[in-house]
């Protein structure tokens, strides 16, 4: 189980700075298949539910001693307050860990909004990839890298596609783990500047 805070300060385009809170919880019915549940609550004025996502990973292929690549397969199904559209994904996750301390992860994500006038049609396609390596003195540096390319059979643009890229660092401090990136925007449709700085403790 986990309880997540969040602070997002606001763009330049009018929008509030706000908090929002996540519980996940998740059990593990065998080595292979793991379910997780978790509720998000945003702070408008007063913290009003955000949304709930049910998520189910099967993960098929596990690393052993004489093969470094991990992969799985994970189903999401989210529905969101108010008007906005529900949505269904299929995420294929993908790991290698490799000689000296290097890790590659790649996923790539199909996605479907539904149940609403808003929705948009069609299946829309994403990838997540990163490659990191640990360091002798504990610390974890990182090349990191979000696509989003548009409808399945019907890509955007290259500039209407959003892609993001930049590094990242982890370590522990204080007993705290943490880890800081920045993502730069490559195209036009996606944020010119993005940090993120994640703190984690286990009780």
């Amino acid at each position: 189980m986990q309880l997540r805070l969040a602070y997002t300060p606001a763009d330049d385009d009018g929008d509030e700075d706000y908090w929002a809170t996540r519980l996940h919880y998740q059990h593990a019915f065998s080595d292979r298949l793991r379910g997780r549940l978790i509720l998000q609550m945003r702070d408008r004025g007063d913290f009003q539910y955000d949304y709930f996502r049910g998520e189910l990973l099967y993960n098929f292929k596990k690393a052993t001693d004489s093969d470094n690549w991990s992969s799985g397969v994970r189903f999401d199904l989210r529905t969101r307050r108010g008007s906005r559209a529900e949505e269904f994904a299929v995420n294929w996750t993908n790991q290698w860990d490799l000689e000296g301390g290097y890790r590659i992860r790649a996923i790539l994500i199909g996605s479907r909004q539904f149940n609403s006038d808003g929705a948009d049609p069609g299946v829309g396609i994403s990838t997540r990839s990163s490659l990191s390596k640990k360091l002798d003195n504990g610390l974890k540096i990182g090349l990191e890298m979000f696509n989003e390319y548009g409808k399945l059979g019907d890509f955007d643009d290259f500039n209407q596609q959003t892609h993001q890229i930049g590094p990242m660092i982890g370590g522990t401090i204080a007993g705290f783990k943490y880890e800081a990136r920045y993502l730069a925007g490559v195209t036009s449709q996606g944020r010119d500047h993005n940090f993120g700085l994640r703190f984690n403790k286990s009780f």
